[in-house]
């Protein structure tokens, strides 16, 4: 057997096989004496039939098409088990050839491959986030709203008041604005389907509750004005009226630049009257605590959290930021099979969330009046940054050596456990089963890989080290730093 490799441009393998004329030949007999027993010819008995005859009776391209089937997978399987590929799924006949030497031609789709390049040299810009003296300021008066002292008022709605709305809530404009950053695809399907469902009309309804409760100030009320344009109605009056939010996705985002109308009828009116802001408060405020604190201490400790959560959000979103540069600079290869995988997940998930909402993907097509393989075209840019972002993290983990031992996740399971109290026992069994350890491992595997992705933007990544063998492997920042 001759066997020739041929590496092809789309990460796929070409294997041009030739085998001898023997073992075609021995193939198309076998394949003939099945195809007998299978068959009536006159003047035989099933499966009695000469190969002569039978070929005569169904024909020289039957018995080979049959004899290539078993053949084709007998060749395949020892041309893989000899060669050095790692395909990514089943290959595929591409020709065969019968003369002058019987010949094969396979595609193997290949593995993929991530090359990082020289990941470690990449650096960013970092700056620490500073929790505002407004930022804690806000935390207070809202932990001050928890303990005010709420009453029932039968006066007409005022400023600072709680209220309790049927609110109807409906968008004027016609165009609908999405957020750049949005990403949830399955989200965008079942709410273009909402949309064309919808028809064409210029007013859609965006919220429509029976029990909704805004308190009326200008920190919290759901839009500007709205608390101003319920001012002086009393219980179960309905109120009207327009407003155009600003153009501000931070704090409103897809609500953003929109104009809408409201419908709010009042369902109950209550006035709150917030507690002073001093030690007894603090006190009242943490007495579940082993120690009651101060309002200076509580005022420290919210500014310490805030920090600790800021800190949290800014390396995230660094970790991120670090994350897509090794992304840019890595040399990633695939085969288009891996493409088309990727592509029917994504559609999976999108059917799984039309499903939730009593659609299904099919619903989806016949409703905005596309194709199966439109919804392909669209999804395809996605799915190659996917998989470009898989197959980096991938190579990253084995890269860095990121491993979670059984010990690191015995303390996060303890950690999660400790948050359900006396029923810490009826939960633990569930993360005893290999699939909740699995995705826990996965999680943890993820959030180190970010840390150390982290530290690799800010050169303080150190010498990668083995966890097993606790031995720095040769590559370290410094000595990339010494290379720049």
């Amino acid at each position: 057997m001759n066997v020739q490799t041929e590496r092809l441009a789309d990460h796929t393998a070409r294997l041009t096989v030739e085998v001898e004329a023997e073992r075609l030949d021995k193939a198309k007999r076998e394949a003939a004496r099945k195809i007998a027993r299978q068959v009536n010819i006159p003047g035989f008995r099933k499966g009695k039939a000469p190969y002569h005859i039978l070929v005569n009776y169904v024909g020289e391209s039957a018995i080979l098409e049959d004899a290539l089937d078993v053949l084709g997978n007998e060749v395949y399987k020892d041309v893989l088990d000899q060669s050095d590929l790692k395909p990514y799924g089943p290959g595929a006949l591409e020709d065969f050839k019968p003369e002058p030497q019987p010949t094969f031609h396979f595609v193997v789709p290949l593995q993929p491959t991530a090359d990082l390049g020289d990941y470690r040299a990449i650096r960013a810009d970092y700056e620490a986030p500073q929790v505002e003296d407004a930022e804690v300021d806000d935390a207070l008066h809202a932990l001050q709203e928890r303990h005010a002292l709420i009453e029932e008022s039968h006066k007409p709605v005022a400023a600072g008041d709680r209220v309790t709305v049927k609110l109807v809530g409906q968008f004027l404009d016609d165009a609908h604005h999405h957020d750049d950053d949005e990403e949830d695809d399955e989200a965008d399907a079942a709410e273009e389907v909402d949309e064309a469902e919808e028809g064409d009309e210029e007013e859609k309804i965006f919220v429509n509750q029976d029990e909704m409760v805004f308190m009326l100030t200008e920190e919290r009320e759901p839009a500007p004005g709205f608390g101003q344009a319920l001012e002086g109605a009393q219980v179960g009056e309905t109120r009207e009226f327009e407003i155009t939010y600003p153009h501000d996705h931070e704090k409103y985002q897809q609500l953003a630049a929109r104009h809408v109308k409201f419908v709010a009828t009042v369902n109950k009116i209550e006035t709150v009257t917030l507690p002073a802001l001093n030690d007894e408060f603090a006190a009242r405020a943490t007495e579940d605590e082993e120690k009651p604190l101060t309002l200076l201490e509580l005022r420290m400790r919210i500014r310490d959290d805030l920090q600790k959560a800021a800190e949290e959000r800014a390396n995230n979103q660094y970790a991120d930021q670090v994350f897509e540069k090794i992304v840019e600079g890595a040399a990633v290869s695939y085969p288009e099979i891996m493409v088309n995988d990727q592509i029917n997940h994504m559609l999976q998930r999108v059917d799984s969330d039309l499903r939730q909402r009593g659609l299904t993907l099919e619903d989806y097509i016949k409703v905005t009046g596309r194709s199966l393989d439109d919804m392909r075209k669209d999804y395809r840019d996605n799915a190659v940054e996917d998989i470009k972002r898989i197959l980096v993290m991938r190579e990253l983990v084995n890269a860095e050596k990121i491993e979670v031992p059984e010990e690191r996740l015995e303390e996060e399971v303890s950690k999660i456990l400790s948050q359900f109290g006396e029923q810490a026992d009826m939960f633990r069994q569930m993360y005893q089963r290999p699939d909740m350890r699995d995705n826990l491992r996965n999680d943890l595997t993820n959030r180190l890989l970010m840390e150390r992705i982290g530290q690799i933007g800010k050169g303080e990544a150190g010498e990668i080290v083995s966890i097993e063998s606790n031995e720095p492997s040769s590559t370290s920042d410094e000595a990339t730093d010494k290379g720049e």
